[in-house]
């Protein structure tokens, strides 16, 4: 079956451009100046009016990790991932049990195989005791490793049976040499345990459960420690290296400086971007997470990165926490869940955040949202890009659309948002995947289970 997609704004790698698009068999087969003679088609969409761009990929999703309910999330929360334009997950270890042996990662695939509704990519965990099971999970279809430099344990185990534990700096050198092996990608949480472990110590004796506590409790100079530790190991072994979740500028231009030395690359998420201190406050326990949400100038200068192209791309850090889990911090901050609903407003926040009142380009949007994850992850030029032979993952956005956030009406258990009431400019109309219509006129169109595993190109 040909599709024809007519009368868009397409967004291509090297710009905007009106054109129609001709998909067949899940694939983008051709791209047509307007005044063409076009193919016949079984079907013709038009997309007048709308902005097409590759369809985003979120490279950091908590689906299984959150709650004890991970099958009616991956059915409901992917959905939700739809409903915001995201077309490919890239879903962390984080499970019960997590995804740190082939056993236990096999298990997970089916798991996700059976409930997705986007297509879907996994990281394996890191746990200090499986470097002899890293080459088997690569081989089948781990895309990336994680492992983190802290824990809310002061003796650096996982605080939650589907978590993981902290590697120590020799457990952290051991896996990048393991991983340079077989050129696989490894992803950490920077922040240094220690600096974490005695501000939050200092914080509770002094009786402190105030939301501020918690900014308090995660200074920036544990990021930017950490992330300086891992650029030198990075350097050393020459592994490649992804910086999750990066908040701090500091830590941000570090790692930019060192590219000419490390195989790094980084993210940051739109709560780093649009929320600062002030705003944690403000909001209470839906906006802890780790690391937490920094003062304003720390906010602006990190803008500054994003604006000046640094940045590899845009996740979410998606940990759907039932409301209830959340509103625990109430009472103590210590007890909120840590982390935020992101998958839905992902890039719908970011189009009307960083295009729309920052004048960011579309090009550098769809290289943020979706060619730089797929080119650092392995997944390009399968995904990631409007290209002859690609996926044909599109996300069409109704520029003019108006929208406010509303945490009650996302997909999915987390139906809470710490960007409550936020007005956004530029909301995803459409949404495709390999060829089908997934999401339209507000309704999802396929069934739990369609989406379909994928993995990196090793070529890549």
């Amino acid at each position: 079956m040909k599709t024809l997609i007519i009368g868009g704004l397409l967004v291509t790698e090297t710009g905007e451009l009106r054109a129609e698009l001709a998909i067949d068999k899940g694939k983008i087969v051709g791209i047509f100046a307007p005044d063409c003679l076009l193919p016949q088609a079984d079907e013709v969409i038009d997309a007048s009016g709308l902005i097409v761009m590759p369809g985003a990929i979120d490279v950091h999703t908590h689906f299984t990790g959150s709650h004890d309910f991970p099958e009616q999330e991956l059915r409901e929360g992917t959905q939700g991932a739809a409903a915001g334009g995201v077309t490919t997950v890239v879903e962390m270890p984080h499970s019960l049990p997590p995804a740190t042996t082939l056993e236990n990662f096999t298990w997970k695939r089916g798991l996700l195989d059976a409930n997705v509704t986007v297509d879907f990519a996994m990281w394996a965990g890191l746990d200090g005791k499986n470097l002899h099971q890293l080459a088997s999970l690569d081989a089948a279809g781990a895309i990336a490793f994680k492992a983190f430099l802290c824990s809310g344990d002061p003796d650096g185990g996982a605080t939650d049976p589907k978590g993981l534990p902290r590697l120590d700096d020799d457990g952290l050198l051991r896996a990048m040499q393991t991983l340079r092996e077989f050129d696989g990608l490894i992803g950490i949480h920077s922040e240094n345990h220690d600096i974490l472990i005695g501000a939050g110590a200092e914080l509770r004796r002094a009786g402190r459960k105030d939301i501020r506590a918690h900014a308090l409790a995660g200074p920036e100079i544990a990021e930017v420690e950490a992330v300086n530790r891992v650029l030198t190991i990075a350097e050393e072994t020459g592994a490649r290296c992804h910086i999750v979740h990066v908040s701090s500028a500091r830590a941000a231009k570090n790692i930019v400086k060192a590219r000419g030395r490390a195989r790094v690359s980084f993210e940051t998420c739109p709560h780093y971007l649009i929320l600062d201190e002030e705003d944690l406050v403000r909001i209470g326990p839906n906006a802890r997470c780790g690391p937490p949400i920094r003062p304003r100038p720390v906010v602006d200068a990190l803008w500054s990165v994003v604006l000046d192209g640094e940045v590899d791309m845009l996740a979410s850090d998606h940990c759907p926490y039932l409301p209830e889990q959340k509103a625990a911090g109430n009472e103590s901050i210590w007890d909120a869940g840590m982390g935020l609903t992101g998958v839905e407003t992902l890039g719908p926040m970011f189009f009307s955040e960083g295009h729309v009142k920052r004048g960011l380009g579309l090009t550098e949007f769809a290289r943020m949202t979706a060619t730089g994850p797929a080119k650092t992850f392995g997944l390009y030029p399968r995904k990631g890009a409007i290209r002859i032979g690609s996926d044909a993952d599109l996300v069409f956005y109704n520029p003019q659309q108006a929208w406010t956030v509303k945490g009650a009406d996302f997909y999915g258990l987390g139906k809470w948002s710490a960007f409550e009431g936020l007005n956004c400019q530029g909301k995803v109309a459409m949404t495709m995947i390999r060829g089908v219509m997934v999401y339209k006129d507000g309704k999802t169109q396929v069934e739990p289970g369609f989406g379909q595993f994928i993995t990196r190109a090793i070529s890549q």
